[in-house]
């Protein structure tokens, strides 16, 4: 089985910062979120501690997507009852919506879902969401709410959170989903994605629901609960939405979905291999070397994990460069070299 590495040695653990998640973090009405899903398969995403660093590069790139986050205003109408309404609603006024996920159950049928979000100092939480249940436009609230995310977000913090929502075809069905919700950030490090490298937060959020229905019909109903459901998220600050999610239902590891950006996704590690960018020592304490190969040039830049740049030169293919990183603070940073076939990178390791 493929795993993460805790840094024993290799990094001291001062090489790391601590991070804080906020409002600001999160996604706004206007952003776009890439990313792509790829089988989860042969990673072991419950290992996680405090300084960890997490390798997931070797996650395949699977089919892309996007998250496109809209006005409420845009939504249908009829969807924004409760999401738009802060006199009578308060608690369920909406920031953002995003497409949400369809579903059936029994003689109902709820697509063209938008799920309402809310975010502020307190939190970030989902407030609801509207569909066309079985042909109808249709506001529903969570009642409480779902908080996603408590601020500030730290290491070491745990909440809990209970909600529901209730869903009815009149005189016929009515279908009601409570949820549990406990979110514990157990960990705190470097991520290592195909083609990028993040500080993180990393949550474990345990998910219990149960699901009742109702049948007007027979005046009986019934109640079921669902397989077990943890979501581990990756939170990078000022990426909107985890940088990595990985979904285990019934103890069984689902998907993946990682940030995506198609420059770095399709310019990345492998293609900084191929193309002999050179750097050693790795790790390396004050001087690096640099090598390229004959033909290639352009800007070889050193960003820190924030994107910072923090060393620019020129090089040329064939030569052998010494780069003097003193005063740097230790830690992992990127190398990328930026020319006419296109910009490559890989990792750096500073002591």
């Amino acid at each position: 089985m493929r795993s993460a590495l805790l840094v024993v040695g290799l990094l001291p653990i001062s090489a790391f910062a601590q991070i804080t998640i906020g409002m600001a973090d999160m996604p706004s009405a206007g952003d776009t979120v890439r990313y792509v899903t790829s089988s989860a398969d042969g990673f072991d995403p419950a290992e996680t501690e405090a300084g960890f660093l997490w390798d997931y590069s070797m996650l395949e790139v699977g089919p892309e997507g996007a998250d496109t986050c809209v006005t409420v205003g845009s939504t249908p109408f009829a969807y924004q009852f409760f999401f738009n309404n802060p006199i009578l609603y308060p608690e369920h006024r909406a920031d953002y919506a995003v497409r949400g996920q369809d579903f059936n159950f029994q003689v109902l049928t709820v697509n063209n879902v938008r799920d309402y979000f809310k975010r502020d100092a307190a939190g970030f939480r989902n407030v609801g969401f509207g569909a066309n249940v079985n042909g109808v436009p249709t506001s529903t609230r969570r009642i409480p709410v779902d908080w996603i995310h408590r601020f500030p977000m730290e290491f070491g913090d745990m909440d809990t959170s209970f909600s529901e929502f209730t869903l009815s075809v009149p005189t016929l069905f009515s279908f009601t989903q409570r949820q549990w919700r406990c979110n514990e950030v157990d960990g705190w490090g470097t991520l290592y994605l195909p083609a990028d490298t993040f500080e993180v937060l990393r949550v474990k959020s345990t998910l219990e629901r149960t699901d009742s229905a109702y049948v007007e019909q027979f005046g009986q109903g019934f109640t079921f609960p669902e397989p077990e459901t943890i979501e581990y998220k990756w939170i990078a600050q000022g990426m909107d939405l985890p940088v990595l999610q990985i979904t285990v239902v019934a103890g069984q590891a689902a998907t993946a979905r990682f940030h995506y950006s198609p420059v770095d996704i399709t310019t990345g590690m492998g293609q900084a291999r191929a193309t002999g960018l050179t750097v050693y020592p790795n790790p390396a304490e004050g001087t690096v070397w640099l090598r390229i190969p004959e033909g290639e040039w352009g800007r070889l830049e050193v960003r820190d994990a924030s994107g910072r740049s923090a060393r620019t030169v020129s090089m040329a293919g064939g030569t052998l460069l010494d780069m003097d990183l003193s005063g740097l603070s230790a830690g992992t940073y990127s190398v990328e070299l930026t020319g006419p076939s296109g910009r490559v990178s890989t990792r750096l390791f500073l002591q």
